[in-house]
């Protein structure tokens, strides 16, 4: 495990990675509790559980990241989202209209959602389509000791 930066429209956070998930903590004043922010770099998604005081739910990002450095790590948000009930397999996908405005707009481009949006059909098919390994095995070493799934 090594510290890194995460830089995203949240600010520049502090982090840990261990090359395969990197997370970071963040206050949600909305749920008045610390929140885990999980980054799977192979699947270009970041996990919540119960954000915003949410029970039971999990909160799926998809997002572009690309290392500006060695310890640095950028991420945006390409607007799809999923939300996760429980541990799945139940889920929903939702913003795929913001993703259409952004095409429409030029904001984003084809090339630019190309992979993304493979590597969400990637984390769906690998964790949540059949009740397959979600919230995924490779967060649990970053994962507090005090979560209850």
């Amino acid at each position: 495990m090594r510290e890194i930066i995460i830089c995203s429209r949240l600010g520049e956070l502090v982090g840990i990675t261990d090359d395969q998930v990197a997370c970071f903590d963040l206050f949600d004043p909305k749920g008045q509790q610390m929140v885990r922010h999980y980054i799977l770099l192979q699947e270009s998604v970041k996990l919540m559980y119960q954000p915003w005081g949410w029970k039971n739910q999990w909160y799926v990002d998809l997002i572009d990241l690309h290392w500006l450095d060695a310890n640095t790590l950028q991420l945006d948000d390409l607007w799809v989202d999923v939300i996760v009930e429980g541990n799945g397999p139940t889920y929903r996908i939702i913003d795929l209209e913001e993703m259409a405005d952004a095409f429409l707009s030029h904001q984003v481009s084809v090339e630019t959602m190309h992979a993304p949006l493979h590597n969400l059909q990637k984390f769906l098919d690998n964790h949540l389509h059949g009740g397959k390994d979600f919230p995924p095995a490779v967060i649990q070493p970053f994962m507090p000791s005090s979560a209850t799934l």
